[in-house]
């Protein structure tokens, strides 16, 4: 299934959701990533494999990368007294931002159409500063 097909569904999830009815659907890629903290580029990070699962339920997408522990990262549409998430999903790409609302820290997760491709990034307290950590890579569609 192509990525473009994943956002027509994704859309076509949305609507139905907003319509009153219950949809729910899942989609899971593998990513071949290198992480990296921009404002310290002395600093290796080992590259890794990650999953990345999109679901939609209802009208709001939860997006999860599962990987190594500084790869981990989780976004959602929904917004709370704790969270406010946004969903910037185009025809090119998935794309899920939240935000942290007392603290500000944000984590964004998009995956590009062509070619399919993972770029997310968090706020983290790394080396006894505020840093953000970005991940990019390829990705590649289930069979």
């Amino acid at each position: 299934m192509s990525l473009t097909r994943v956002v027509r569904l994704l859309r076509l999830a949305l609507l139905t959701g907003s319509l009153g009815g219950f949809s729910a659907w899942g989609y899971t890629l593998t990513c071949e990533v290198q992480g990296s903290f921009p404002d310290m580029e002395k600093i290796a990070i080992k590259p890794a494999t990650v999953s990345v699962n999109i679901d939609s339920i209802g009208n709001h997408l939860y997006v999860k990368i599962e990987g190594p522990k500084l790869y981990a990262m989780f976004v959602n549409t929904l917004t709370t007294e704790e969270f406010k998430g946004q969903d910037l999903t185009s025809k090119t790409s998935i794309w899920v931002k939240r935000t942290q609302i007392a603290s500000q820290e944000e984590t964004d997760i998009k995956i590009t159409r062509q070619p399919v491709t993972l770029f997310a990034s968090k706020d983290i307290q790394r080396y006894g500063k505020q840093l953000k950590f970005v991940v990019t890579g390829p990705c590649q569609l289930p069979a």
